[in-house]
């Protein structure tokens, strides 16, 4: 009678189907984890296309999804929808603003696990980092600064292609969450030394663009601090809709004949006014 638990001939060991089972399971679960550690930064830039319906995306991203730099693109998508569906191209070749510089950040990866968002990015003009948390529905972040002494306004679409302004931009934002896609918040923006390569008169002067989010909608209001090009504007911006704006240019008289055919290009004149629309 053969001994009980006598194992087969030469020692080999016999596996059961539990052990197969569990060691299946832990070289997924490695897999997974090797995959998850080495994931590219590029997939940053995906998921802003999605969470933002493509307005805001992500160049030059380099190093991994939890640790990484790139560079911001805010896109123009009414332009790029008139351009068509163009896959593979380079993001900074997309319609919009570049924020010159580089961001970075750095994503917690153990919140995730009970399905919770810690991050930090930052900026290479910006006083402080900004932290983020939250989850897949509504995101909170800390309020903050930029400074950029050089932003070129030009790729914003019509009529901004034919004027090619440029200016320096300073941006301020108290604390705010995006619940749902939708931003409730506070914002001011400063454009100084604004000039425009289609007229001599530099600066054309500066202007505040105060951003007012309460979920629904966001409303923005633009008036001028100084310079000869007065602007002043109102206007609203939805997810559904995007951004519908009017503002009124006028110039003083000491530069009105030099300005006149930089006005009559932003828009339609009404009197010593100009009107300008966009997305109306």
């Amino acid at each position: 009678m053969a001994a009980r638990g006598r194992r087969p001939r030469g020692g080999e060991r016999v596996w059961g189907p539990g052990r197969i089972l569990l060691y299946a399971l832990l070289g997924v679960l490695v897999t997974l984890a090797t995959v998850l550690a080495t994931a590219p930064a590029t997939l940053i830039d995906w998921g802003l296309a999605r969470a933002t319906d493509g307005r805001v995306r992500l160049a030059d991203a380099a190093g991994s999804i939890w640790s990484g730099s790139g560079r911001v693109v805010l896109v123009d998508i009414a332009t790029e929808g008139e351009r068509g569906n163009r896959r593979g191209r380079a993001v900074d070749s997309l319609a919009g603003v570049v924020i010159p510089g580089t961001i970075q950040w750095r994503i917690s990866p153990l919140p995730l696990l009970v399905g919770r968002l810690q991050a930090n990015a930052s900026h290479e003009s910006m006083a402080t980092p900004v932290t983020l948390s939250g989850n897949a529905r509504r995101l909170q972040g800390t309020g903050g600064s930029l400074q950029l002494p050089s932003v070129n306004l030009a790729r914003l679409g019509s009529p901004w292609t034919t004027v090619r302004p440029t200016a320096s931009l300073a941006v301020q934002w108290q604390p705010f969450v995006i619940d749902q896609g939708r931003f409730v918040g506070q914002a001011t923006l400063e454009l100084r030394d604004v000039a425009s390569a289609l007229t001599p008169v530099r600066p054309l002067g500066a202007y505040r663009i105060a951003i007012d989010g309460t979920g629904a909608s966001s409303r923005i209001r633009m008036s001028s601090i100084e310079g000869p090009l007065r602007l002043s504007g109102d206007g609203t911006w939805t997810p559904q809709a995007g951004l519908r704006f009017t503002a009124y240019a006028q110039a003083d008289e000491a530069e009105r004949v030099r300005l006149q055919s930089l006005l009559g290009l932003l828009g339609r004149r009404e009197g010593a006014r100009t009107m300008i629309r966009i997305g109306a």
